[in-house]
Parts: structure tokens; sequence; C-alpha cells
């Protein structure tokens, strides 16, 4: 059981991730980076939702050199692939919006001991490496990853399988005049 700091301001993101997690996991959410500071260190890994902390205002460059300079795990969670994550060993960084899979095999490339396959992680990765995603991963069509193939639909019928009663029919018939 890993302890995980989730800085994510978003509350039902906080929710959903948290839940994700359990009960593997020990979550303890935070909303911003500052209060979470002095106690990195108590943590196995952490979590930063760093597109939604930027878009709220509280993703400062102190937030991001924070970051960088702190030695615990990291798992960045990052809208566009090409924006400043911060760089730095043992950070890897999820392009939301995120798939349980992927996050699942990030956090167990985070939390396991180091490996020579984790040693090719770097924080120059800016979207999952083929090793961080499924072996089950969507088809690709064009270079992209179709975002629809990632997702399995159920028909109803194989969840509901109760036939419906039969429909009675009206024993007599009305003439119209």
């Amino acid at each position: 059981m890993g302890k995980i700091l989730l800085i994510e301001p978003q509350k039902i993101l906080q929710q959903a991730i948290s839940l994700s997690l359990f009960p593997e996991h020990e979550v303890r959410v935070e909303n911003d980076i500052a209060s979470g500071v002095g106690s990195f260190k108590d943590y196995d890994l952490l979590i930063v939702d760093g597109a939604a902390l930027r878009e709220s205002n509280r993703l400062s460059p102190e937030a991001v050199r924070v970051i960088q300079s702190c030695k615990t795990p990291t798992l960045w969670l990052e809208e566009d692939p090409t924006s400043q994550a911060p760089k730095r060993e043992k950070l890897v960084v999820v392009k939301k919006p995120i798939e349980k899979e992927t996050l699942q095999s990030a956090l167990a490339g985070l939390l396991s001991p180091r490996a020579p396959s984790s040693e090719r992680r770097s924080s120059a990765a800016a979207a999952p490496s083929k090793e961080s995603v499924p072996k089950a991963a969507p088809k690709k069509k064009g270079g992209e990853i179709s975002e629809q193939s990632a997702f399995q639909f159920i028909d109803l019928v194989d969840v509901v399988e109760e036939e419906s009663p039969p429909k009675q029919r009206k024993k007599g018939r009305r003439k119209s005049k």
C-alpha cells in the first residue's frame, strides 16, 4: 500500500482519482501545491494536476520549482503534452483525460523499485511511453489513437436479461361508426 498525495483543485476529480486508487493506496488530497509542500517527503508518490492548477491560476513559477526540486516520484496530469511540465527524474506526464489503465500503469512504474525498463522513463516524456500504455491499447488510426475505440460499450441486453411480460391484447374490437 502506497501513500499518495493528490494535488487537485477540482472536487469531482479529487473524488474520482481517490476512488480509483482505493483500497490499494492511502490518498490525501490537497487543493494546491503550497498546502502540501512540507510533507512531500512523507509520501511515496505525488499526483499533480498541472492543467487544473494552471487553469485556476494556482500554478506559479515557484510551485513548479518546488515540484522540480522534490525527490518524491511524481505523476503530472496535463491536457497538452507540449506544455511546461517540470523536468526531472522520477516524473511521468499522463495526458488528460485520464484512462484508468494508463494511470495504473504509470503508478506501478513509479511505485515499484527501479528496474531497467523504468530507467527509460524520464521527465522528457510528454505523454505516456509505450511501456505505460496497456497492452490492450486502442488501435491507431493515422498515427493517433482513436478515443472512441478506447472505450468498451456494453449493450443493455447484456446487463438486463429479463424477458418483458407478453403484451395483452384487448379481447374485443370496437367498431367505429
